[in-house]
Formats: C-alpha cells, sequence, structure tokens
C-alpha cells in the first residue's frame, strides 16, 4: 500500500489533553485504540494512524482508507 499523503487524512477523535488527563486517558492510549483498529482491518497500523497533539489538543488522524472501512464503504 502506497504511502498516505496529506490530503488523505481525516480527524477520527479530538479532544483537550487536560480533560483527558483528568479522566485517566493519554494521548497515547487513544491512539492505540485506534492502531487496534487499523491491525483488525489487516492494514498496517503505523500507515494509517497518526497522533497530533499540539497546543494542549490531542487529535487522533486516520487514513480515508481505515475510515472508508470503518463507514462500510
Amino acid at each position: 500500500m502506497p504511502a498516505v499523503q496529506d490530503d488523505e487524512w481525516v480527524v477520527a477523535e479530538s479532544y483537550p489533553v487536560r480533560e483527558m488527563e483528568a479522566n485517566g486517558v493519554t494521548p497515547k492510549w487513544v491512539e492505540g485504540k485506534w492502531l487496534d483498529v487499523a491491525e483488525d482491518m489487516a492494514l498496517i497500523p503505523e500507515n494509517n494512524v497518526r497522533l497530533i497533539v499540539e497546543d494542549g489538543v490531542c487529535r487522533v488522524e486516520v487514513s480515508t482508507y481505515l475510515m472508508e472501512c470503518m463507514r462500510g464503504f
């Protein structure tokens, strides 16, 4: 599978890090959840999931291919 280009990513989840930590959740845990989803769909997790933490916000982005699989397309 070719590398995913920047315009082929969609936000799967986004949360303020402060709220996550208050609830005992880490950005890495949320990322791990999506890495497991990608693996369950026989995709290469590292090529289909990325974690971005900036300005106090945790954002997990997934490839459009992974999101389409999740939606049943």
